[in-house]
């Protein structure tokens, strides 16, 4: 009967601690909405770290705004806020007037101002680093000052003088010719991360270049 109980109490301890647990990652950041130009509805994670600066993330075509947490979380601990969209058709975010991704884009940059951010950095992944290319050849707002970029899938090079670039590629993705081309052909201030390997976009995360990878992007971030 006692060690009935014993166990009783073990179990509940360990399932109240797992609770616990699930409380506290849900409560590091704040599911949130916010409508686009085209009147799009995007749900998106906001990480909140201190109001200077903040990162919009934008994901490739196989992953969702989850994929970025891991970055998200430590980007906070550094104080740095952040905001992982779903793009519409994906999670529980909803087409607008048009199918084009740079307004979901658009509309998470206007999201972070409203909030008082004062420095914004774009980070995306193929589809989502084509989105945000065409985001900033649609409109630029003064408060972007960086953008990083993972292979991606298509858009213009930047010619803003005032935005830090930095463009990651595996040396043997099929992408490589136009990520390097895109390189060569924005502005000053500019970077190339070369990877090893074949790995594509946010799938270097997948590698052993994870670690480098993740310090280099929060690096980049965060120097001024």
């Amino acid at each position: 009967m006692l060690i009935s109980k014993l166990y009783l109490l073990s179990t509940l301890s360990f399932l109240f601690f797992i609770f616990c647990l699930s409380v506290a990652v849900a409560n590091n950041y704040q599911e949130v909405t916010f409508r686009t130009e085209d009147e799009g509805r995007i749900g998106g994670s906001f990480f909140e770290g201190k109001k200077v600066r903040g990162v919009v993330f934008a994901h490739g075509a196989v992953f969702n705004k989850e994929s970025w947490y891991s970055l998200s979380e430590r980007l906070k601990k550094e104080g740095i806020s952040s905001l992982a969209i779903d793009f519409r058709g994906y999670g529980n975010s909803v087409s607008g007037k048009s199918k084009e991704l740079y307004y979901d884009v658009l509309g998470a940059v206007d999201y972070l101002e409203k909030r008082g951010i004062e420095h914004i950095a774009l980070v995306g992944g193929s589809m989502g680093g084509a989105a945000i290319l065409r985001a900033l050849a649609h409109k630029v707002n003064a408060r972007i000052d960086k953008v990083a970029l993972l292979a991606p899938a298509g858009g213009e090079a930047i010619k803003s003088k005032t935005i830090k670039k930095l463009f990651i590629v595996s040396k043997g993705d099929k992408f490589y010719p136009r990520v390097h081309a895109l390189y060569t052909a924005s502005s000053e201030p500019k970077e190339l991360k070369v990877y090893s390997g074949t790995s594509h976009a946010q799938h270097i995360f997948k590698t052993e270049a994870e670690v480098d990878l993740t310090n280099f992007i929060i690096t980049f971030l965060k120097d001024q």
